[in-house]
């Protein structure tokens, strides 16, 4: 999949958006840049637009690289359930942002049981995983609330949430994915 090289890439991108092309033509000249240069789809190129210059104001550029770099790392959140000796099920949810704007979302799950007699013991694991890879760009959002677009590689785009939790606390180790709590990894 081709695409920007960087957050810093991206950055200079936005920087001649906001010298050279007067505000209310920013998304659609960003969508045909991303049609021309980089084979997206109208559609796609329309959402990564509107997605990430949802502020489109002045500094924007700055705001997109810098949410990039807090973004950027390894992210996980886990669940558990049942009980150790019997039933147990377990989930790890990682994304990975790296800074060459690609990412990876892994779903891993572990279901296990033990069964104890007193004439014999048996036991199984069942492991499932789920891996989605492809290309990411940060909103120009200012507030602790950022939209993601995510495209993964088989070309389906979207838009999802990313909340920051108790930055001032946390300093951004915490947030939300799509309302589900993350720390970074």
């Amino acid at each position: 999949m081709n695409y920007l090289r960087d957050v810093s890439a991206l950055h200079r991108v936005f920087g001649v958006l906001y010298r050279d092309v007067p505000s209310d033509e920013r998304r659609a000249t960003l969508s045909r840049f991303l049609e021309e240069e980089y084979a997206f789809t109208p559609d796609q190129a329309s959402l990564f637009a509107s997605t990430v210059l949802g502020q489109n104001a002045e500094g924007s550029a700055d705001c997109v690289r810098t949410n990039g770099l807090r973004v950027t790392g390894s992210w996980v959140r886990g669940e558990q359930e049942g009980n150790v000796g019997g039933w147990l099920s377990t989930m790890k949810e990682t994304w990975q942002f790296d800074i060459d704007l690609t990412y990876e979302h892994k779903i891993e799950r572990y279901d296990s049981s033990i069964t104890t007699g007193p004439f014999f013991q048996s036991s199984y694991s069942r492991p499932k995983m789920s891996l989605e890879r492809g290309i990411w760009a940060p909103s120009d959002n200012i507030l602790d609330q950022l939209t993601l677009f995510v495209m993964s590689t088989e070309g389906v785009a979207r838009s999802m949430m990313l909340e920051w939790i108790e930055k001032e606390r946390y300093n951004y180790r915490a947030c939300t994915i799509n309302m589900q709590r993350f720390s970074r990894e």
